[in-house]
């Protein structure tokens, strides 16, 4: 992969520091690994965070970095990424709007945690966004990306937890007499017993009718079938026969989103309860397409 040169990273360095809030110095700055947070799937999609079309290229998971030695200071902000090499140029994803969305993990696929547009002001080959804090993740960064040649650009995305250098700043010190916001709370009286409540008479359940059950297998990383017609009230099961994990997203997420279904026999089933045609693909390899038609 391609330097982006001194003045890139100095550049980085600066929103990157911008981004953890300012309880943090230059000289405190260090990527730092934190092994209890999951590495976070990300891609470049078509479109824009707010309405995000196909993926056009998957990117290598963002993770805390694993090369290198600790050091500095202790209470540095980690700061996790992904480096990867996307058979597209620069140019081109400049051409139509693109984003780049981060999810919380394999395991919540339908999670996401930040995004951006790829767009701004291109210096001698190299373009620097930004990446938002979606649903509350508290995580922000910054996504590099470099002009290889006219077919290839490289990709680095960079991801910070503002809360972890929040919280951290905000702990008392050690030894600090605690506060009233940190003293121990003292026991509350017991309250007073109430009367049992009257018992209600048990609800009759009744049952509404099945639809049928249509079974999609997932094998040789393809869907089978890889198009399926059911009746508005039928329920479709995929089940993950291969070794590695899938899922079955829908073009439009709110029609069909089932996070990530283990390998080796795990499944998942939804109803559809509405008639339509409906697109979806594997959103950890964006070549596996089906159709669910439903009448």
């Amino acid at each position: 992969m391609a330097s982006t040169g001194r003045s890139v990273a100095g550049i980085l360095a600066a929103v990157l520091l911008g981004l953890a809030a300012p309880v943090l110095s230059m000289g405190a700055w260090v990527a730092a690994q934190d092994d209890g947070d999951p590495p976070h799937p990300v891609h470049i999609h078509t479109g824009t965070c707010a309405d995000l079309g196909e993926i056009v290229a998957p990117l290598n998971d963002v993770a805390p970095p694993t090369g290198g030695e600790s050091g500095g200071a202790a209470l540095a902000s980690p700061v996790e990424l992904s480096e990867t090499e996307v058979e597209l140029g620069l140019a081109d994803i400049l051409a139509a709007p693109h984003a780049i969305n981060a999810h919380e993990s394999a395991e919540n696929i339908g999670e996401y945690v930040a995004c951006g547009e790829v767009g701004g002001r291109v210096v001698d080959g190299v373009l620097l966004l930004g990446l938002r804090e979606t649903n509350g993740s508290d995580l922000s960064g910054v996504a590099v990306l470099e002009a290889d040649d006219d077919d290839e650009t490289d990709v680095t995305v960079y991801l910070v937890e503002e809360g972890a250098v929040a919280g951290a700043e905000e702990a008392p010190a050690a030894g600090a007499a605690p506060t009233a916001a940190t003293a121990a709370p003292t026991a509350a009286p017991p309250a007073a017993p109430t009367a049992a409540p009257a018992e209600t008479a048990e609800p009759v359940e009744t049952a509404a009718p099945a639809g049928e059950e249509v079974a999609v297998d997932i094998r040789d990383f393809a869907y089978e079938p890889a198009e399926v017609t059911v009746a508005v009230g039928d329920t479709i099961t995929w089940t993950n026969q291969d070794p590695v994990p899938h899922t079955a997203t829908a073009t439009e997420r709110g029609v069909l989103q089932s996070g990530a279904i283990a390998p080796d026999g795990g499944s998942f089933s939804q109803t559809f309860e509405a008639a339509g045609e409906f697109s979806y693909f594997c959103e950890f390899h964006p070549n596996m397409e089906g159709t669910i038609v439903v009448e």
